[in-house]
């Protein structure tokens, strides 16, 4: 007697309780890959142009032999030199001729690595 009555409880509790399926922690994989999971391993490309617009966040420049306008993110780890020396991002005017290398982030925004200007002629 006890043996059913121990079985008709287990029976109770079993059938209100949720499924494996029903809770959300089935054979549901968690994945670790977003869209910002890291940077892009690409190679790095280089843009040429004239410096439009350059801020703390981006730097903007009119693209040449094309009728376009870029926008590149910028970071700390974004270098701006002249020739082999290094300089602020300040020292740069806005019209000035540019060489930048860039990559393509995990969130497929291009941002800048290097930013370079011709050294002043002599």
């Amino acid at each position: 007697m006890r043996y059913l009555a121990a079985l008709a409880v287990w029976c109770d509790l079993w059938e209100s309780s949720p499924a494996a399926a029903q809770t959300g922690y089935g054979r549901r994989r968690t994945s670790v890959a977003t869209a910002t999971s890291g940077p892009y391993q690409g190679p790095a490309v280089t843009f040429q142009g004239t410096l439009k617009a350059l801020s703390k966040k981006e730097i903007i420049i009119d693209l040449d032999g094309e009728d376009q306008t870029l926008t590149l993110r910028r970071s700390g780890k974004t270098k701006f030199s002249q020739g082999d020396r290094e300089i602020k991002p300040s020292d740069i005017q806005v019209g000035t001729h540019v060489t930048i290398d860039a990559t393509r982030e995990g969130d497929q925004k291009i941002a800048a690595l290097h930013v370079m200007i011709a050294p002043p002629a002599k």
